[in-house]
């Protein structure tokens, strides 16, 4: 059974430099218009009232949407699907406002995940952010004094010039905030954004193995233990949403560019706005193969500590990992950890994992 869903809203007040998701910037498009879109085809997915576990609106921002238009979205969710038992919404401090924190707790949101990125201003600002650190500080203390306090801060690191200092400055300023879960994404160069058109270059793959090291060894210290490779959480706080996503479990999605899974398929909504309003929605649809099932189970389960289960493996694909895989583990066994249970990456050797990956699937 599908038990998630995911819906995007493009809207941004600031295009950051570094991102290349679907979005549009807030006024040149009809927020209404869009919603009600959005609406019609959740409506069009017939998904039954109390079969969703997680919901995840991510963007974008949706914390950008108006307030009447976040409270129409809020409120038809709440009354289609009741209650998930993890209902997260993506925010920006500086959009995060008393009145959409209040409407969040009177439609059932019980987490939230604020972009942050960096606690340095000059840094948010070379990153194209539309806020300082003290607006992470108002945020934050918003959902607290609301007693939401199921939050997750996304940083990232590998920014040109940052150095060692300045990475302890930003896990020390996350952990001052108390959140129950944190990300920690290196800054990739993609393609259509601003840092790619000024030929702005990531750091090299050994500084970025070097620092996700110190920021993994730090918050393991303050007792945040990393359950995926960006994603680091207190027991009991780890995002359910994402870990259906690296479980490779399916799942429902509404929005344009957004991706869903079901059955063997995958499917990506079109990128045009204009269109998707329209009613016409021409997807873009990737078959997965049973040749190539495998491959995603282990690329996706790979990605976290605790690897996957012998017993997982075999109930999906009818043998045995240990036997199938004997030569290609050969390989790699001075990089993974195995026992009479599970299959996983040793924690140290997780920044070599599409190494790892490849020579499992030869």
């Amino acid at each position: 059974m599908i038990s998630s869903l995911y819906i995007h809203i493009p809207f941004c007040d600031r295009i950051c430099n570094y991102c290349d998701f679907c979005k549009v910037l807030k006024g040149t498009f009809s927020e209404e218009l869009y919603i009600k879109a959005l609406i019609k085809e959740i409506d069009s997915l017939n998904i039954k009232k109390n079969s969703l576990k997680t919901i995840y609106i991510g963007g974008g921002t949706p914390t950008a949407l108006s307030d009447n238009l976040f409270k129409e979205l809020l409120s038809y969710l709440n009354k289609r699907f009741y209650h998930p038992k993890e209902f997260t919404v993506e925010a920006n401090p500086e959009s995060l406002t008393k009145k959409k924190v209040s409407l969040m707790l009177r439609y059932g949101v019980n987490r939230v995940s604020l972009g942050v990125q960096s606690s340095n201003d000059e840094r948010l600002r070379f990153l194209g952010r539309n806020h300082q650190a003290k607006d992470v500080i108002k945020a934050v203390g918003l959902l607290r004094k609301n007693m939401l306090l199921n939050y997750n801060l996304d940083f990232i690191y590998g920014v040109p010039g940052m150095q060692k200092s300045d990475v302890v400055k930003d896990v020390n300023f996350a952990i001052m905030l108390k959140p129950t879960h944190l990300s920690f994404y290196s800054l990739q160069i993609e393609d259509g954004t601003v840092f790619k058109n000024n030929k702005i270059e990531a750091e090299s793959d050994l500084k970025m193995s070097e620092t996700y090291n110190l920021i993994r060894g730090l918050l393991s210290k303050r007792g945040y233990h990393r359950y995926e490779v960006s994603n680091f959480a207190l027991k009991g706080y780890e995002s359910i949403h994402n870990l259906n996503y690296w479980h490779d479990g399916m799942y429902y999605a509404a929005g344009v560019s957004a991706s869903g899974y079901m059955g063997n398929i995958r499917y990506t909504n079109t990128r045009s706005i204009y269109n998707y309003c329209k009613g016409i929605n021409h997807q873009i649809i990737n078959k997965i193969e049973p040749k190539d099932e495998e491959f995603e189970f282990l690329m996706l389960n790979l990605r976290l500590q605790k690897g996957f289960k012998l017993t997982d493996f075999y109930s999906r694909f009818n043998k045995n990992f240990l036997t199938s895989y004997k030569d290609q583990i050969a390989k790699v066994k001075d990089d993974v950890l195995i026992d009479s249970k599970s299959f996983k990456i040793k924690p140290n050797k997780i920044y070599i994992m599409d190494a790892i990956l490849l020579d499992l699937l030869k």
